[in-house]
């Protein structure tokens, strides 16, 4: 899978995320994920990373986003889109 069908994926599910909870804002690859620059709470980021599985599979890419490997990560996978875009395709 092409590395921009993953950041679109991500956007997507991120927008959809943002929808729901009547949050407006743009959305690129430098939208903070996780920290006090973030519009989305720690629940929200779990909710994400599950609806991006989600759609990963749908596409047959069977991934865990939650995974040791992410959690052990020097910097961290969750930062914001193009992070965690990067870390998605190295697993695929």
């Amino acid at each position: 899978m092409e590395k921009s069908r993953v950041k679109d994926i991500i956007i997507d599910s991120f927008n959809e995320l943002l929808e729901t909870e009547g949050i407006s804002v743009e959305v690129n690859g430098n939208t903070a994920l996780m920290g006090s620059d973030s519009v989305i709470d720690s629940l929200g980021l779990v909710t994400l990373l599950v609806d991006i599985e989600a759609r990963l599979s749908d596409e047959d890419v069977e991934i865990s986003i939650l995974s040791e490997k992410a959690m052990s990560q020097k910097n961290s996978p969750f930062l914001n889109i193009e992070s965690l875009t990067e870390f998605i395709s190295e697993q695929i």
